[in-house]
């Protein structure tokens, strides 16, 4: 029976038993198959933290007040924030719950170890819907949405078709075309898609729509920060894009061949902004700004921060090196972060 590309890659990533998150495997850092802004160092959780603590003070310093952060990986962001905010905004920290969304046990039992020092200060959720009544604070969603599962349609003839995933007699898995699958593809599309070449590949991301309402939902007042690579549909559709944006990771080296190596490598895709904006829009969420990585965190101090630790430094060391090099990587404009972008929206009574 024929699979959407969702469907697939949700077994793929998700399976309870087979899925690349589900294993007990290390994904994350060098010993993983790919690093995140948290993993290539300490500061970027720490100017984050400054973020936290100035939405706290701008709801006016509530004494209930929620950190939910989704698809936390090992741990290593909540650790930094947390640690930053405890030194430098007590009075935020005190009033705080961190929450961590985790659908993955074995991700759920090294986060639980690297945030043991915060005691009951972190809690933990399978999902949304176990929060309960709203909360006042923060969604933060680091490279969350880029590993949602996908629908992959192609631009043929002037309509999109979908790519199926069919496993032929002799057990291998291929590709094949067909009508849309679901009507609500074609809506999405016509929304907040963009003009595709003749065959020109394309993914259109359903859950993140599903996400973002549920966000807005559980959010009273407060704010949603997304950080992700992606773009505007403009952009991220564009003709030198033919084959689409979906991409593989393993050990450090990217592929385009998700139907290889399932449940042993990540699979994702770029991140429509366009969408994530438009539709935030219906469920109550208001744009506050949306810029590039490296922008944003120049905004919270970013070149401040780094002139203080490379003087702190003085003589370097072959550890200090690596720990400037790593530095760098939060800010050179060719590097990592010149494809990532952050979204802020604001959610009022």
């Amino acid at each position: 029976m024929p699979l959407t590309f969702s469907q697939f890659m949700r077994e793929a990533l998700y399976d309870e038993h087979r899925g690349y998150y589900m294993s007990e495997r290390d994904q994350f850092g060098a010993e993983g198959d790919f690093y995140t802004a948290s993993q290539v160092h300490e500061l970027f959780g720490s100017l984050l933290a400054k973020e936290f603590a100035g939405v706290w003070r701008a709801l006016g310093s509530p004494i209930d007040f929620a950190i939910v952060e989704l698809g936390p990986g090992r741990g290593e962001f909540a650790r930094d924030a947390l640690s930053a905010l405890r030194i430098e905004f007590p009075d935020c920290f005190c009033r705080l719950k961190y929450i961590c969304c985790e659908i993955s046990p074995a991700l759920r039992s090294k986060q639980r170890e690297t945030l043991a020092e915060f005691g009951n200060r972190v809690d933990w959720v399978i999902s949304l819907e176990e929060l309960g009544s709203p909360i006042t604070g923060v969604f933060f969603a680091n490279e969350f949405f880029d590993a949602l599962p996908v629908h992959v349609v192609r631009e043929r003839g002037g309509r999109l078709r979908e790519v199926y995933v069919v496993r032929r007699d002799d057990g291998s898995l291929v590709c094949r075309e067909d009508e849309l699958s679901n009507t609500r593809l074609e809506d999405y599309w016509q929304r907040v898609g963009s003009q595709l070449a003749e065959e020109q590949l394309a993914e259109i991301n359903l859950d993140a729509v599903g996400w973002s309402e549920k966000i807005a939902q559980r959010l009273k007042r407060g704010r949603v920060i997304t950080i992700d690579y992606g773009d505007l549909a403009d952009r991220l559709y564009a003709a030198e894009r033919p084959n689409g944006t979906l991409r593989c990771f393993s050990r450090h080296l990217i592929s385009d061949e998700p139907l290889e190596r399932i449940g042993e490598q990540d699979i994702t895709a770029s991140v429509n902004f366009t969408a994530l904006i438009e539709y935030g829009r219906d469920f109550g969420l208001e744009v506050v700004s949306f810029a590039r990585q490296t922008d944003y965190l120049i905004g919270l101090g970013l070149l401040d921060r780094a002139a203080a630790l490379s003087v702190k430094a003085g003589d370097e060391s072959s550890q200090e090196l690596q720990h400037r090099l790593a530095l760098k990587q939060l800010f050179v404009p060719q590097g990592i972060p010149s494809h990532f972008q952050v979204l802020v929206q604001e959610k009022r009574p």
